[in-house]
Parts: C-alpha cells; sequence; structure tokens
C-alpha cells in the first residue's frame, strides 16, 4: 500500500475530526462525497441520513476539543475503511467507522456509521 494512499484516506479523517473543532460545515464537505450518509442504531431501529445532518450537529454544538485514534485501515484498490475511536468534548466518546472512495485521486468519506462508547 502506497504512503499517498493512505496520506490520502487519513486527510479525509482529519478533515472531518478538524470540521468537529471548527463546528465548520466547509470543512465537513470537503471530507465527505456530496451524498454521503450517516447511520447508527436507536432503540434497536437503524437510522440513516444525509451527512448534512451530521454537519447541523457541529454547527449547533459549536467549537470543540475533538481527538482521535485510527484504530483500522483497510484499502482494496480506490475504496477503503476507517475505524476510529473519536471523543467530542461536547458531545459524547465515539466508535466511529467510514467507508471511502478514490475520485480523481482524492479520498472522500461515502458512509459514515458510528456508535456511542
Amino acid at each position: 500500500m502506497q504512503n499517498k494512499t493512505i496520506e490520502g484516506i487519513l486527510n479525509a479523517i482529519e478533515l472531518y475530526a478538524e470540521a468537529g473543532r471548527k463546528a465548520s460545515r466547509e470543512l465537513g464537505q470537503k471530507a465527505f462525497a456530496e451524498a454521503a450518509t450517516m447511520s447508527w442504531v436507536e432503540n434497536g431501529k437503524i437510522m440513516t441520513v444525509p451527512v448534512s445532518a451530521l454537519f447541523d450537529v457541529l454547527e449547533q454544538t459549536g467549537e470543540e476539543d475533538v481527538t482521535y485514534t485510527v484504530e483500522d485501515i483497510t484499502v482494496a484498490g480506490n475504496v477503503a475503511f476507517v475505524r476510529i475511536s473519536s471523543t467530542f468534548s461536547k458531545l459524547a466518546a465515539f466508535n466511529d467507522m467510514f467507508t471511502l472512495a478514490e475520485q480523481g485521486g482524492e479520498w472522500k468519506i461515502v458512509s459514515k456509521i458510528y456508535s456511542v462508547k
């Protein structure tokens, strides 16, 4: 696996975290594909929404401390899976899993699924 590939993938993850730190929809949009989704389980039901709902939460929460640890990266050609442990100081700690795809040399998050720790 090329360092450039891992660097591109981690850049998308860092943009996601930075969007949380700065409560920035603009940074979030740079990390995610236009039609990206966010999913979670609530009261036993799988919930899936457009990623714009995440940007709404970030803007409402405001700037905060965001830290994360990369737990796993799997790459297969121009698609990847990344699992991180993250902490958003005003929200909670999360298990975050992302699928990414490379388009035009740039990695974008296609979907995020999470659980609260």
